[in-house]
This record gives structure tokens, sequence and C-alpha cells, in this order.
């Protein structure tokens, strides 16, 4: 069983009976954000943004305000939903409280960055030698033993790189104000203040680009402090910045991980430097001579002294995951595993030359234990090995509860599948090892490594004291923790568990960045991937703070010249300027515009967009761009569609949007580009289009010619009717990439072909999404067959069980068939233009979403039977949203909130458009609709058809 906290159950149907018109609409989930982040604490923007999603229906009052004094208010007017704090009104350091109409609010506090650069000192293990692996037991700076050695760490001796604890004390007199504690580090650290971690974060601070800048966190720790001396510690591991980073090896970046630390006092006088890190700090072996986030992590016990039988108490329900963890050795007694006495004497740190970065604050939500999960079960293929199934593909760690009546070394494997044996199939991992070891002393002890992740179902576990029962681990799921805004939910079981994949693929790999995969030696920031998957996870999740975060990384990596990096943070191996990749930087803006009405991340990425775009530009010849890289990645079938034709639509696409975006900012140069797409467009028709039809006919290249609008308005209908011919042909199976498969059912539902997109959705043969339902998976794959029936597993050098980009079907669920979006006519931002398209599928006999979005709470759904068609819709306050319903030609018998349609024609203006269906505009409110048996009768009868 999943334990979560405040996750909300799945959203049923709206039960029947009938609403009486202009109903309020539910409470929802009323949102209010500070830079995007709720109640953020480290803000460095000097003129934060303040957004709230109910908007205020008459002129309403903003006031901020810190310590019970007003700084700041301004007059809103009505439908109201953000403001900018002005650049002069805020002090560094100082909590605030805004409110609208005197209910709605939030609260955030100011970083560092109108203190000042920062000036800690850096500070690293002087004792640090990346050979000393290589050289004796018993000759690593007097330790009893020689932690990173072959014996120690394993066997692997592969860059055993450790982590290493960083201490420094100093005095306090208590006064008043409040006392800051600002950290950071090249690599990942945790916190510890008088024994007391700090916070619930993993891998602080994140994954940046090392060239450009580097984050830190910020903590009121006045509460923790106390008279006399005090002792702050980093536990410091080497991370993203020395550790493996995908397939390159170890120290991409630097040699050795470094920490810096300020503690501040900010009282009515100002800013008070109070200590920072120093050459007066020592360093420490922390007992995990191995810690690396794709290799594993080994952790050496030992206890503290005078533990004896105290280390035998039962441990506490649900450990972990609080925002302070208890003294190293808890109140319960129970070792924790890696928290005993280091095993080598103190020694002098070296102070590192500053690493000439911009040092600012998290803009995007920290990665967090978001949930544990129970294995299901555990078996013994061969003596001694016991084998963990968790009953899912998950992204973390693991947490052993050991029992061990004399010491014991266990070692802990982790993959996503099981080979014939019933042992662990580790081939899809490539180098990555994906492996831990606990040395433990006798005793009971809670053992979870603290510096790695692993991607896995399975977990294979050598060295367990006697047997292993499901209850002596549990599943440590780690993700960045971003809040759940919507839910999708559907009759049949196969929708709802492709729903339940889509969620579990997304939260395991957003993790400090938007990665590819978790389990091999990659788990790269690939930019196609989260440009196709972005729709469908900013339904799901608010990521409006971690994708602008993210765009900033990638503008970082971006080449003078205006190339675009494949990943980002930026891997110079893995390429530049691959078409739909590189386009990343033009999308992923937009995105959050059209989403959130975000105009500060599309202002900061104008300038990249428009130099990505002239470098294109410059490549074309007679308006054509040459094939690049990647292609349609991965798609099956035998006819590749050119890479030509995906170089220049995806340009002119990307000129379409500059130039929306350029109207959107006030910037002088829509005209530039919108003239320049045009170009590009009509050079595509005359290089790949004959008529209405393509010359290369790909199921690709026609969704990419119309749903980016590349067909002259007169082919449009004969290309759509081509596209459904061909898939028809391919017997309804979809022979789509990463770049066509986000655009395939779409194209089809709005070029009046939805009937066929519902086939290929509904399709179980392969490669289909059900193929992989029917085949067990529970997170989405890499390619269509990571596993076939005939075939068995792909090829080991590329192959992932837990890899979002074809969870993209999710945008079509919510979209085309629930039937939340938003209205492709539209430009506006914060999805102020809600259109409400339901598109009921054979096989469904309902189906149902709920987007708390940023203009408030939207649902859709419909029920299908007998009687008829039933449609269920709410609109926010302030809000109108346009209604297209599929009730062709049973307008007669509809009814409105229990009113007939034809008796609202002046409240509710109806219009019927070209396909037969009706278009209304609802306003504020919730709405059931009812259309009679004849509107159900098409669908009901391509289910007997099915």
């Amino acid at each position: 069983m999943i334990r979560t906290s405040g996750t909300p159950g799945a959203i049923r149907l709206v039960p029947g009976g009938q609403l009486p018109r202009g109903s309020s609409p539910p409470a929802g989930a009323v949102t209010c954000h500070t830079c995007g982040l709720a109640d953020p604490v480290g803000v460095d923007d000097p003129s934060p943004r303040l957004s709230w999603s109910a908007r205020p229906v008459r002129s309403e009052r903003l006031s901020v305000s810190t310590g019970g004094r007003e700084v700041w208010a301004r007059d809103l007017p009505a439908g109201t939903s953000w403001a900018d704090v002005p650049e002069d009104v805020l002090e560094p350091l100082t909590s605030y409280t805004w409110s609208v109409a005197g209910h709605l609010g939030g609260t955030f506090v100011t970083g560092l960055r109108a203190a000042g650069a920062w000036d800690a000192p850096w500070i690293g293990d002087g004792g640090h030698d990346p050979d000393r692996r290589s050289r004796e037991p018993g000759e690593d700076e007097g330790c009893g033993r020689a932690y990173g050695t072959d014996e120690d760490d394993g066997g692997s001796g592969r860059d055993g790189e450790g982590a290493v604890r960083l201490r420094g004390t100093f005095g306090w007199r208590p006064r008043p104000g409040r006392a800051w504690l600002a950290t950071t580090a090249l690599g990942v650290y945790r916190v510890l203040l008088n024994g007391e971690r700090l916070g619930d974060e993993e891998f602080a601070p994140g994954w940046t680009d090392y060239g450009h800048r580097v984050r830190y966190r910020l903590a009121d720790v006045t509460a923790l402090l106390r008279e006399g001396e005090n002792l702050l510690e980093f536990w410091l591991a080497p991370g993203w910045y020395a550790g493996h980073v995908a397939a390159g090896g170890p120290r991409r970046y630097g040699d050795r991980p470094a920490a810096s630390a300020r503690l501040l006092l900010r009282d009515q006088d100002g800013l008070h430097p109070l200590a920072a890190t120093g050459p007066g700090w020592t360093a420490a072996d922390l007992g995990r001579p191995r810690a690396d986030l794709v290799m594993g992590e080994t952790v050496h016990l030992t206890p503290p002294p005078g533990a004896g039988e105290t280390n035998r108490h039962e441990p506490p329900s649900g450990a972990g995951g609080t925002d302070r963890l208890g003294p190293l050795t808890g109140p319960d007694g129970i070792v924790r595993a890696g928290q005993g006495a280091p095993s080598c004497a103190d020694r002098a740190v070296a102070v590192v030359e500053p690493p000439g970065l911009l040092v600012e604050a998290d803009p995007a939500p920290p990665v967090r234990e978001i949930a544990t999960l129970a294995a299901v079960s555990v078996t013994e293929p061969v003596p001694g090995v016991q084998v963990l199934d968790f009953g899912r593909n998950v992204v973390g760690r693991l947490r052993l509860r050991v029992d061990a009546p004399e010491p014991v070394r266990l070692v802990v494997r982790h993959g996503e599948e099981l080979a014939a044996t019933g042992r662990l199939y580790d081939a899809n991992l490539r180098t990555a090892e994906q492996r831990d070891e606990f040395v433990l002393p006798a005793g009971r002890h809670v053992a979870e490594p603290a510096f790695t992740f692993h991607g896995f179902r399975y977990a294979e576990v050598t060295g367990w004291p006697g047997g292993m029962s499901a209850g002596d681990a549990e599943a440590v799921l780690l993700s960045s923790a971003l809040p759940v805004t919507g839910t999708l939910t559907a009759s049949d079981p196969a929708v709802r568990q492709l729903v339940s994949n889509i969620v579990a693929s997304a939260e395991g790999n957003l993790l400090s960045v938007p990665t590819d995969c978790p389990q091999r030696d990659e788990r790269t920031g690939w930019t196609a991937d989260i440009s196709v998957f972005a729709s469908t996870l900013s339904f799901l999740r608010h990521t409006q703070a971690f994708l602008s975060g993210w765009v900033t990384t990638l503008i970082d990596g971006q080449r003078a010249d205006g190339a675009v990096p494949h990943v980002a943070p930026v891997l110079p191996e893995y390429g530049f300027d691959s078409p739909v990749w590189s386009d990343a930087i033009v999308e992923v803006p937009w995105l959050l515009w059209r989403r959130y009405g975000d105009d500060r991340t599309l202002r900061r990425a104008y300038g990249p967009m428009r130099r990505w775009a002239d470098y294109c530009l410059a490549q074309c010849d007679d308006g054509l761009r040459p094939g690049r890289a990647l292609g349609d990645w991965l798609a099956p079938g035998s006819v590749e569609t050119p890479k030509s034709l995906i170089a220049t639509a995806a340009l002119a696409r990307s000129l379409r949007l500059i130039a929306d975006v350029a109207g959107v900012l006030g910037e002088p140069h829509a005209r530039e580009y919108g003239e320049a797409s045009t170009v590009v467009s009509g050079a595509f028709q005359r290089a790949f289009l004959s008529g209405h039809r393509l010359r290369t006919e790909t199921q690709t290249g026609y969704a990419l010619a119309l749903a980016w609008d590349l067909v002259p308005p007169e082919n449009r209908a004969g290309t759509a009717e081509a596209l459904a011919e061909l898939v028809g042909a391919d017997g309804h199976r979809l022979m789509t990439g990463f770049v066509g498969t986000p655009l395939l059912l779409p194209a089809l539902s709005e070029t009046g072909h939805h009937d066929v997109a519902c086939r290929i959705f509904n399709q179980e043969g392969h490669p289909s999404w059900r193929y992989q339902l029917r085949a067990g998976a529970t997170s989405m794959w890499e390619r269509w067959d990571a596993w076939h029936h005939r075939q068995g597993m792909h090829t080991p050098t590329m192959n992932s069980f837990n890899h979002y980009a074809y969870g993209c079907v999710g945008d079509w669920l919510f979209r085309h068939v629930a039937g939340i979006g938003d209205d492709p006519r539209g430009v506006n931002g914060g999805f102020t233009e809600p259109l409400l398209r339901p598109g009921p599928v054979p096989l469904l006999r309902e189906a149902h979403a709920r987007y708390d979005s940023p203009a408030g709470t939207v649902e859709s759904g419909w029920h299908a039977g007998p009687d008829g068609l039933r449609f269920v819709f709410s609109v926010p306050p302030g809000v109108t949203a346009r209604a297209v319903l599929p009730v062709n030609g049973t307008w007669d018998g509809m009814t409105v909130n229990g009113t007939f349609l034809m008796g609202l024609a002046g409240e509710l203006p109806t219009r019927r458009l070209a396909d037969g269906s009706c278009s209304m505009d609802l306003p504020s409110g919730r709405w059931s609709i009812t259309a009679p048996a004849a509107a159900a009768e098409p669908l009901l009868q391509a289910w007997d058809d099915l």
C-alpha cells in the first residue's frame, strides 16, 4: 500500500439529478502562489509575482505586510489574478504575508540577492585524493581501514568517492531577530544543526549547469540555536557535480565536492553575519565510502559507544520523511545506518577557490520523499538470495529494517524486470550498478542510503540474516514534489491503469530536472521528451516553477551561435541542433504562458528563441531546412519520415510561435517572424505535398502537417482523409515515434476523424498503449517494443520501462476524451479560455476529468447509456467556457440543468457546427446537459462492432 500525505482520491462522475441553473461551481482548490510556489522560503526575484486562482468578481485590495505592518497595497480591478510587488518594497531575509480581499493569499521569505554577492568560503575534504582508492588498507589518513578500497566498497573499486562530514562550531548569544542559514554545495548534501537535520529535501541543491549557476537553500534556524557553542554539519557527497553523470563517468564538472554556508541574523537594524564555512572547519569520513547517484551507495554503520541492547527496540512507524529528523541515534534507540560515529579522525578541510558561479535561491520545488511502498512478495530463486517485488516500477531507494544477531553485510541490487531464472534482470542498466551495500553490526537497524536513487520494481538482497518478509523493506519514492492539479478517470480499468502509469513515470522522472529514464546510466534532461509531455504533465501537476527553472538551465546550455542542446543541463557529447528537441526552447515557455500566464519566462526566453530561429534560418535553402539528428525517434515500421520534412515543419511551427510571443510581449518582431513562417510553410508545401497528399506518406508526416497548419486550407479535409486512410491501411496501429505520437490522435480528432483516433487508442496489438498494459506495464515504456511477446526484451543498450514521452497521450485523454482543454483559437495566457469538448470513446461508458487551473477548477465528464448521453461541466467564477458537444441531430430532446435547451435560446445561444455538433458558451457554474438516446446510438453501435 502506498502511503502519501494529502493525495486526493479518484474523482468520480457527478451523479445524476438535475442541477438548478446557475448553481455555483465546486469549491475546488483555490491556489495562491509567489513566483509559482506556495509559501516559498528564499525568493530572489526582486519583484515577486503574486498570483491566485479565485478571480475576484469585484474590485479588491491586495496587501503585503511584514510583522503586522503593511508595506505595499494596491486596488485590483475585478477579474485580476496576479500582481507584481515593486522592487523597492522588499528587504532581504524578511518574511512577508499577502492577502487579496482579506482572505486569499500566502507568505514568502525573501532571499539573499538584495544582500549582495555570495561571500561565504567554499570548503571541501582536505584529505581528498582522487587516487586514494588505490592505496593499501590502513593508509588513509590514519583510519583503521581505507574506505573506498575494493574490500570496503564491495569489490567494484570503481571511482569509489564517498561522502564526508564537514563540521564547524560557532557561538550564539540569544538576541532579538531571526537567524537564517543559507547553504549550498557543488555536489549534494544534508545539513544538521546541533544534531538535527534541517528540512526534508533530498539531493540539495539539485542539478544545474555548473558552468553558470548553483542554488542555495534558506532555513530559519532561530529555534534550533542554543546559548554557547553550536555545531553545524554538512553531509556532503559527489552528486551530479563530481559523481557519475550519464555514461561519461565521474567528475564531469569538478574533482571534488565543496560546500558553503552563511549564518546571518536579521533584526530591526538589518543583516548581521554570525558564522560561515571556513578554514576552521574539519572533515571526516561519514561511513559511506561509496556514494554515487548512478552507481549506488555503501554504508558502514559504526554503533555509538554503549549502544548495547538499546538498539533493539522496534522502529517507529512511518520512519523518515519528517521536517526534522531526530538525533543521530534516535530516542527509540534504533541506530540509523550511516549516522553513527565517523570512522576516521577529523582532519582539516581545504578551502576551495570560489567557483565563479551565480549563487541563487532555487526557483523550483525540492526533491522529497513523496510516498512509501510496501513489497507485495518475497521470493528466493537461489539459496541466500531474496527478491522483493514492489508491484510496480518506482524511483527511489530501499529502507530496510534489519534484525542482525551478528554482524552482516547486505548487498541490494535494483532492476526493472526479472530474468527467467527469477533473478534480477540488469542488462538494460548498461554501466549503472544500482547497487547498495550495508555493513552492519549486531542489533536492530533501519538502513537506508542517503545520496543515491534507483529505478526499479525488483530488489535483490543477499546476506540477509535468516528469512526475509515483505515487511522488512519498503520502497521510498523520491521526486520533485509538484502539487497535484488534475485527475482523470474512466469506466475502463485499462484506461485508469494507463493514467496511473503516466503519473508513475512523471513522478519518477522529475528529479531536480525532467529526465528520461531512472535506471540506466543516462538520466539526463532530454529536451524533446519534456517538450512533448509538458502539456500532459501540466494537467496532472503544477509545473510552473519547475519548468521555468528548467528553461533557465536550457538557456544556460545554448551555444553562442544559437544552437540549442539536446539535454539540459547540457552535456556536449549528447549534441545540439535537432528539430523538435532543440525547439523546446520555444515550446516549453509558450506552454507556460498558455497554461499559467507566465510572461516572465516567456520574456526571459524570447532572446534565446530568436537566436535559435535565426540559427535555423541561416541553414535554410530556399526555405527548406536540411534534415538533422534524431528524426521521428523510435518510430516503428519500415517507412521513415524524411528528416528534412520534420526539420522544416518544426521551424515553421517555432517561427509562428515566436511571432505570437512577440505579440504577447509587445516586441517589434511579430511581423518579421510571421513572414518567415509563411516562407518556410510554403517551402514545406512545395517540397513535401502533392495536392492533399504527402509525397512520402507516414503517419508522423501527416500529423505534423495537420497539427501545425502546414496544409493549404483548401486541401486540409483531403489531407485529413489521407491520414485516416493510411492509419486504416496500417491496421489502426500507430507508426509514430517521439515526434509524431503526441500529434497523431489530436490531429485526427480535430479534423473529423475522432473515431479513427479512438480505434488507434483501443488497439491492443503491437504497437499500442494497450499492448503495454496487456504485458503488465506499470509505467510508460521508452519504446513500443521494450518487450515483445515473440522477441522478448529489446536490446539492452537502450531499453527503459520507465520513460514518460509516450505518456503524451494523456493530453489527448484530457482534451478530446474527458473534454478539458484551452481553446486553440486563443492566445491569452492563464487558461482563461477553456474549451470543453468531450469525445466519447468506444469501450468506455464514462470519463471524467478535473483540473485545478490557474483560472479556477474546471471539470468535464460524460456518461453514455441506452437512455442517451449526459455531460457534466464546471466553469470557475469569472470565466466563460466554450463547450462543443458531439450530439449530431439530437437537439430537440436536450436539457440543460433540467430545462429543455430549446427554451433557453435567449439565455444560452447554441450554434450548429459544420460537422453537426453543437457549441455553446457556458458561464461560471455547474452544468448538467443531457442528450436523448439517439446521441448515444453511434457510440453504442461502435461498442457492438468492437
